[in-house]
């Protein structure tokens, strides 16, 4: 989906409105002055570092539940997009009760680290490090993260690339951050249960977990995509689709899998009319033959609806389970954060 200046100013605004408060100064309660500090969501940690894998730096945000751990451990959820899923995601842990888990928040802490920013989106020198760097940070990142080099043919005109990012990433890479750097501090934290972790990703995260369920089908027991940006690559990630099938019906593998989307999502990819108007002409026919081929390609609604039909109709064994909710009222944005409450019983408390 291209953001259009009024997505990006609606994005600052719920990023920040979600921020911390930060420890700026001092403010007087019931006639004393205590300094002011970071909020924190309850029993919860920090892991810092910088991957041997991709060289990134990591922040890892643990919130680990007030009851004693299982015989076999504690479930988790590994959620992607940290900073903006992390806090509802515990919180809807602990909603729970003992049927809650372990959440883990992946991300770069670009809405806090200015040296993050300043290395990813630094730009000309003297540029502030401001909301509008972090952002660009931020989407820098999970671009890398979340995607892989797209086919020549599939790639967008610079003049929508310079909005949507660029078509490259290394998400290979970052599924093996996942299991082989951000598990282990995980474990040697808290007691976890192997058998019972999940994914769940939203928009590009989305496309991640698909692609993660695609290629490391066992990885994870449950698979979470909301919205998933199917449509990335001309659809590429659905080339995965037949080697899973094949896993699932040789009962080689057996995950729980549950699709989201907004109803009030597009049905189709096709680059949105108000930002085609605010190019030139020239521009606007070198994007035509291109915005023509996105708009036959898997939206994250209709795409996401369809691969979940067809992954229900495979037969596997006991386990398995594939399931497709529509959000009523919800956009591509806010279903997300519905999205994430309804992963937590789908994962964790149903049979």
């Amino acid at each position: 989906m291209v953001v259009t200046a009024a997505l990006r100013l609606g994005l600052v605004l719920a990023l920040f409105a979600a921020l911390p408060a930060q420890a700026d100064g001092a403010k007087p309660e019931n006639g004393k002055i205590y300094p002011a500090s970071e909020a924190a969501i309850p029993n919860s940690r920090l892991i810092r570092f910088t991957s041997a894998i991709d060289k990134e730096p990591y922040t890892i945000q643990v919130s680990i539940p007030l009851w004693p751990a299982p015989k076999t451990g504690y479930p988790v959820i590994y959620v992607l997009d940290g900073e903006l899923y992390f806090p509802e995601a515990a919180i809807a842990a602990d909603a729970l009760a003992d049927k809650g888990a372990v959440v883990v928040g992946i991300g770069h802490d670009t809405f806090n680290d200015k040296t993050v920013t300043l290395r990813y989106a630094g730009g000309k020198p003297g540029r502030p490090m401001n909301g509008e760097a972090s952002i660009d940070a931020f989407n820098i990142l999970r671009n890398r993260d979340f995607r892989w080099p797209a086919k020549p043919e599939h790639r967008a005109p610079p003049v929508v690339e310079a909005v949507i990012g660029p078509e490259d990433g290394h998400l290979d890479a970052f599924l093996q951050v996942i299991e082989k750097e951000i598990k282990p501090r995980v474990e040697v934290l808290v007691p976890i249960d192997r058998a019972n972790q999940a994914l769940f990703g939203h928009s590009a995260g989305g496309l991640a977990a698909v692609h993660a369920l695609f290629t490391e089908p066992t990885a994870f027991r449950s698979f979470i995509a909301a919205s998933p940006a199917l449509w990335y690559d001309g659809g590429a990630v659905l080339d995965g689709e037949k080697q899973f099938a094949n896993d699932v019906t040789k009962e080689l593998a057996a995950p729980r899998i549950l699709f989201t989307a907004g109803a009030l999502e597009p049905s189709n990819m096709a680059i949105p009319k108000e930002f085609l108007a605010t190019l030139t002409q020239a521009q606007r026919a070198v994007v035509a033959p291109y915005n023509k081929m996105r708009s036959t390609w898997p939206s994250n609604r209709l795409g996401s609806r369809d691969l979940a039909a067809r992954l229900k109709a495979l037969h596997g064994k006991p386990g398995y389970r594939v399931e497709y909710q529509l959000i009523a009222d919800q956009d591509h944005n806010s279903s997300a954060y519905v999205a994430v409450i309804r992963a937590m019983p789908f994962a964790f408390t149903e049979k």
